[in-house]
């Protein structure tokens, strides 16, 4: 796997991520409707890689994520444009939902948050198509008057520390234009043992994640438990 730090994307620069709650009984179909009703018609409109994660709660991170508990799973789609998701071919596919798609979308997924987003570096690129088995999200504000420190501590320190731990398979930034957090970072990971690296766990202490005003809930940790055949980020 070839690793660098970069602002220029290899592949695709736009990002819808969902992350729900689901009751115990819509749990066990709630895979399978992705893998069969959700997964393929997208890759047939030219989106990327698309997987589905649950929260690894035994898995800790810093900065701490505070009293509120994180949405227990989220699903994320790549395309090659932010553009796509408001195209005619994505729009055409929510407004024709089947009644599981439907069910799912309007009454089972509690606690939703969803995010439309643009791809905006610096970042860690990767040749890997697929999402690492492990994701680190950070959701999060900064103030107007902050964000400029927080930006060149981004840029001259964390990313290219990141880029030396090993483990750390991809690291993408986006800018939201949906969603309730402006900012996002999406860490792949390859294992739990990037998050005990000392390096790492130094990088998340820095006291420029004091700048930062998470969402509820964030940072999480998330597994990859399905994910669409054929994705591609190529």
């Amino acid at each position: 796997m070839s690793k660098a730090s970069t602002a220029i994307p290899k592949f695709g620069t736009g990002l819808l991520a969902v992350f729900c709650d689901l009751a115990l009984e819509y749990l066990d179909e709630f895979r399978p409707w992705l893998m069969q009703e959700m997964f393929p018609p997208r890759m047939a409109i030219g989106f990327g890689p698309a997987a589905s994660f649950d929260l690894a709660p035994e898995l800790i991170v810093d900065p701490p994520a505070g009293a509120a508990t994180p949405q227990a799973h989220v699903t994320i789609y790549v395309t090659p444009t932010i553009g796509d998701l408001y195209g005619a071919p994505y729009q055409n596919l929510r407004a024709e939902r089947g009644p599981r798609d439907a069910a799912y979308h309007n009454e089972r997924m509690q606690n939703q948050a969803r995010y439309v987003a643009a791809l905006t570096g610096p970042g860690i690129e990767s040749d890997e198509k697929n999402f690492a088995p492990v994701l680190l999200i950070d959701r999060f504000d900064v103030a107007p008057d902050k964000i400029q420190t927080f930006n060149i501590w981004f840029e001259t320190a964390y990313v290219p520390a990141c880029a030396q731990v090993l483990g750390v398979a991809r690291l993408s930034r986006y800018l939201t234009m949906e969603g309730n957090s402006r900012h996002l970072l999406v860490h792949e990971i390859e294992g739990a043992q990037v998050l005990e690296d000392q390096t790492f766990g130094a990088l998340r202490r820095a006291g420029e994640w004091d700048l930062c005003t998470f969402a509820p809930g964030a940072p999480g940790v998330y597994r990859k438990v399905a994910e669409a055949e054929a994705a591609s980020r190529g």
